[in-house]
């Protein structure tokens, strides 16, 4: 029989064991494309955010959950990141700021944006459910490389909930 202490101190034990990830890791092809894609295509999609922004809004892409293990090959695809994330983002953004009005309530209330994809969360088609603006923060939660001709609803997603949050 267990007395209590060890019951208690098992317990504490399994309190503070890590926890096991259940996500694919990502391995060196995936690190090597990731990081190429950020030195020679992902500057030029951030300054076209900031200049549809109409200012130099903090961009913060989660790069470890963009990154999906097996699609190395198709990073630089501009399908990949580009068309499916960045470049809607920045189409949704100007058309926000077509107007001064727009302009200046993207540049007093939007303060960051954040890309990321989370796997059990990021819709497959319905994009606005991708999407959060609160405190400030832009939030971006799109698969890459999926539904590449989806590019309207996208942009359209960015522009209702920007409207709505500003």
């Amino acid at each position: 029989m267990i007395s209590r202490r060890n019951a208690l101190a098992a317990a504490a034990l399994l309190l503070c064991a890590p926890a096991a990830r259940a996500e694919p890791t990502v391995g060196l092809a995936e690190r090597r494309a990731i990081a190429a894609y950020r030195e020679s295509r992902y500057p030029a999609q951030e300054k076209g955010i900031q200049e549809a922004a109409g200012f130099p809004v903090p961009v913060e892409v989660a790069w470890d959950q963009l990154t999906i293990a097996g699609d190395a090959k198709y990073y630089a695809d501009p399908g990949y990141f580009e068309k499916t994330i960045f470049e809607p983002l920045a189409a949704g953004l100007k058309d926000v700021t077509r107007d001064q009005m727009g302009r200046d309530a993207l540049r007093e209330k939007l303060k960051s944006i954040r890309i990321r994809y989370d796997e059990k969360t990021a819709p497959a088609s319905n994009y606005p459910n991708g999407l959060k603006f609160e405190g400030g923060v832009l939030d971006v939660n799109w698969r890459p490389y999926a539904n590449v001709a989806d590019f309207k609803d996208r942009v359209e997603a960015v522009v209702k909930v920007l409207e709505k949050g500003l």
